[in-house]
Order: structure tokens, then C-alpha cells, then sequence
């Protein structure tokens, strides 16, 4: 039987669908592999490439200037900025406040291994974020996600408390503002477990022992926005047409096909079909597909090893 990345992260993959999906917080201790560790932040931040966007930190109730945690260089006598100051972001840390690395799949290859078996899994979008948090910390205050989230605890461990996700289909992810809703889940998640975070149910997290790292999966969801962009691709990607129609009876006709082919399609396409690409186009516009034979060493390689 093939062990699949969602099995490894909450075991009977079948029955957390039907028991927990979209309807429950709960944690496991299924202690999946990590593709990233605290000592690979260490080389990236050493490695002097990692800036802002995909650094930032942060602690609930303050905002933290960018300026505070980057700073700039002159590469060829040009200033470039946002380069992550890893002295200054151990200084913040030592005054509680989280070090939060965005879209991790984006630059390190194992992370983007992973998201890609998992999206490809669930149809969906998927995106990496890891998060390290001094002792009895808050990063972020209680906020709404617009994804399911799986999370690994790296290294420490760390309070959580989940409450009741929206009431109704008119919500927004972010900050909550006023009543949170009931609490669902009140846990300390140790090194090695897995919290299961349902899309849009409210949480927040303090650290508990040690230095508290996790890595967070998002597995987002596609809304109304994705529905409409995703109809007149199904409709007329296929259609083709004169890009500089030259006269009125032209462009009149052009129109005519448009219209003609939009209806023979619209005659056969369903719901689940236009969901189905909706989160096809959003998962494949958003992973890190780089290929890895796609290398300098790969190319110099061939360059001593040529083809016959």
C-alpha cells in the first residue's frame, strides 16, 4: 500500500476526511518528517539571501518595521534592500517576538517537494510557512485563515487554542474583531504532533517550553473570484481569432464565433467542472515547479558528456 503524504501527517487519511475535515480541530501523533529544520533557517539566514518579503517578523499587538530586521546593500554600486539581518532579528527574538519565513516552498527545495505531493493529493493549492517563537510569545492575535492548515511542531512546544469557524458564507480571513466564537480546542502541541486547523475557525497560539518551531501547511480554498476568472478560460481558451480585425463586418464576426463557441461549450459544461478547473488553475499558478535536472551541474555535465 502507498503511504501518501497526507498519511503521514494524520494517519487514516479516510477517516479524517469524514470525521475532522472542515468540521473539527484535533491533534495527532504522527510525527511526519520535517523538510526543514531550525539549523537549515541558521544556513539560510548565514547564506545572506533570505529578505523581505519572505521574512518577516512579527508579535501580536505591535508592528514591526521591515527597516528593524533588514538591511540594505550595494551590490555593484547599486543599494539593495531587505536583506534579512540575522543579529537584529536575535534581538527581537530575545524581546518575544516571532520569526515567521513566508512561502517556504518558494526557495528551498525540499519544502517545495513536499507542497507539490501534498497539492497534488488534494487538488488544491497548497503553501509552506514556519514560524519560531520565544518562550511564552504571541505572534500573531487571534485571526481567521482562508485555508485549512496542518501543522507540524518542529522543535518545542506550543499552547494553542481554536475556536468555531464563521457563521455564515460573508466572512473575511484576518484579525477577528469582537467575539472569536466558542472554544474547540485548547492544547499544548509538543515536537513531533500535528494540529489540524479547519479553514476560517479562529485560533491563536502562545510559545510553551523550549524555543517553539512549526511548520504550517495551507491548503487554500478556491472562492468567488477563482469561479468567475475560471468560466470564460472554459469557454473560449480554445477559440481563436484575429488579433487586429480590420473593418466593422470583422469585428462583427469575430464577436459571432466568440459568441458561438461560448454557447456550445456552456451547453455541456457543469458545476464540478468549473470548480475543478478553478483550483487546477490556482494550485498550478502558485507551486514551485522548477525542475530540479534544470541545474548548472546538470548543463555542465552534458557540456563534458555530449549526446552522440
Amino acid at each position: 500500500m502507498k503511504v501518501t503524504e497526507m498519511h503521514r501527517w494524520v494517519g487514516d487519511v479516510e477517516e479524517f476526511m469524514s470525521t475532522h475535515w472542515r468540521r473539527e480541530p484535533v491533534v495527532f501523533d504522527t510525527a511526519p518528517p520535517t523538510p526543514m529544520t531550525l539549523a537549515d533557517i541558521d544556513t539560510a539566514l548565514a547564506g545572506g539571501m533570505l529578505r523581505s518579503p519572505h521574512v518577516e517578523m512579527c508579535r501580536a499587538g505591535k508592528d514591526i518595521a521591515v527597516k528593524e530586521y533588514t538591511q540594505a546593500r550595494e551590490v555593484h554600486s547599486k543599494s539593495a534592500f531587505g536583506f534579512a539581518d540575522s543579529e537584529a532579528i536575535l534581538g527581537l527574538m530575545e524581546a518575544g517576538t516571532t520569526l515567521l519565513l513566508r512561502n517556504t516552498e518558494q526557495w528551498h527545495r525540499p519544502t517545495a517537494e513536499l507542497v507539490a505531493r501534498l497539492a497534488d493529493e488534494v487538488d488544491r493549492r497548497v503553501e509552506a510557512f514556519f514560524f519560531v517563537t520565544p518562550p511564552g510569545s504571541q505572534g500573531l492575535p487571534v485571526h481567521r485563515d482562508d485555508a485549512d492548515v496542518l501543522l507540524l511542531q518542529v522543535a518545542g512546544s506550543k499552547k494553542w487554542t481554536v475556536r468555531s469557524g464563521p457563521t455564515g458564507h460573508h466572512w473575511r480571513a484576518g484579525g477577528v474583531a469582537g467575539d472569536p466564537g466558542a472554544v474547540l480546542l485548547d492544547a499544548t502541541v509538543s515536537t513531533g504532533q500535528v494540529l489540524y486547523i479547519p479553514r476560517g475557525y479562529a485560533h491563536s497560539a502562545v510559545g510553551d517550553q523550549g524555543l517553539s518551531a512549526h511548520l504550517s501547511l495551507t491548503i487554500r480554498e478556491i472562492g468567488a473570484v477563482d469561479l468567475v476568472r475560471s468560466v470564460p478560460k472554459l469557454l473560449l481558451d480554445k477559440v481563436q481569432l484575429p488579433a487586429l480585425p480590420l473593418d466593422e463586418s470583422a469585428l462583427l464576426d469575430s464577436a459571432a464565433t466568440l459568441l458561438e463557441a461560448a454557447n456550445k461549450q456552456l451547453a455541456t459544461l457543469e458545476p464540478h467542472d468549473v470548480v475543478r478547473h478553478a483550483r487546477a488553475l490556482q494550485r498550478d499558478q502558485h507551486l514551485n515547479d522548477a525542475d530540479p535536472a534544470a541545474s548548472l551541474v546538470g548543463f555542465g555535465e552534458r557540456l563534458e558528456h555530449p549526446k552522440p
